[in-house]
């Protein structure tokens, strides 16, 4: 926007120019136009000088040679008279056509050298600003980069003050076939797991037993479920990790990984 700004403001300047310009052209023509209708105005005025003179000379012709043979005062009249020569307006158009090059030769620039002079002056303002617009847009201010909350970029805990954006379900996987599971399973993992610098999601009992414990993860968080097993190993020891099964996502609900508590962890609600 502040590029648009300045580049607004140099081509305003450019176009004052350019109207200053195009004033001068349009006074100078006026001028000589004006020049040029008072010269054919003035033709008349020649015609008439002339006719005078000639009646002039007619008149004083036949003075001197008053009483002498007509047929000889008529010959000098006929002498005397305008020859035949081009009309007004072909006489008009020789003479405007002789003062529009004189007003070509006297111009000290041509029109049409002022105007290509100002349209490379535009041009040559709009590539410099161009290119100062250019090197104006690589700033020093850093690139802004937003987390995806997919495998590779930073999860799980140990952020400081930074929110986890990677949600773990914890399910509750001690019951036996047909049983009750061991109540306060998964919300003792659960606090494991917030210790450990994840965001908990649904806390609930899975919908089928699971002998062992398991960290299942959705498509690009497998780096966070290995992760998270690590961080839990002092308390669940060695878990695996491997891709989340449609009926523990089912129970899960919306979540990235998922932590399904094993009957070989049951203790940890102790």
């Amino acid at each position: 926007m502040d590029l648009l700004k300045e580049i607004g403001s140099i081509l305003g300047f450019v176009a004052f120019g350019g109207l200053a310009v195009l004033v001068f052209m349009t006074f100078q023509q006026a001028r000589h136009v004006r020049r040029l209708r008072e010269w054919a105005g003035r033709s008349p005025e020649r015609s008439a000088i002339e006719a005078e003179r000639v009646a002039e000379a007619a008149q004083e012709a036949s003075i001197a040679r008053a009483g002498g043979d007509a047929g000889a005062v008529s010959d000098e009249l006929d002498a005397l008279e305008e020859p035949e020569g081009p009309g007004f307006f072909e006489r008009l158009r020789g003479e405007m056509a002789y003062r529009w090059e004189e007003l070509d030769r006297r111009s000290p620039v041509d029109a049409k050298i002022l105007v290509g002079a100002l349209v490379a002056v535009i041009v040559g303002i709009g590539v410099v600003t161009s290119g100062f617009g250019l090197l104006g847009g690589s700033s020093d201010e850093p690139a802004t980069t937003t987390q995806s909350g997919k495998g590779g970029g930073k999860k799980g805990g140990g952020g400081g003050d930074e929110e986890p954006v990677t949600k773990v379900a914890v399910l509750n996987g001690t019951a036996p076939e047909g049983g009750v599971g061991i109540p306060g399973v998964a919300q003792a993992a659960s606090s494991l797991v917030e210790e450990a610098g994840f965001k908990v999601g649904n806390v609930t009992d899975a919908s089928s037993p699971f002998t062992v414990s398991v960290v299942m993860y959705t498509d690009g968080f497998e780096d966070d479920a290995q992760k998270l097993a690590d961080d839990l190993t002092d308390q669940l020891g060695t878990t695996e990790i491997q891709p989340i099964d449609p009926a523990v996502e089912a129970d899960a609900g919306r979540a990235d990984l998922v932590l399904v508590v094993g009957q070989d962890d049951a203790a940890i609600a102790q």
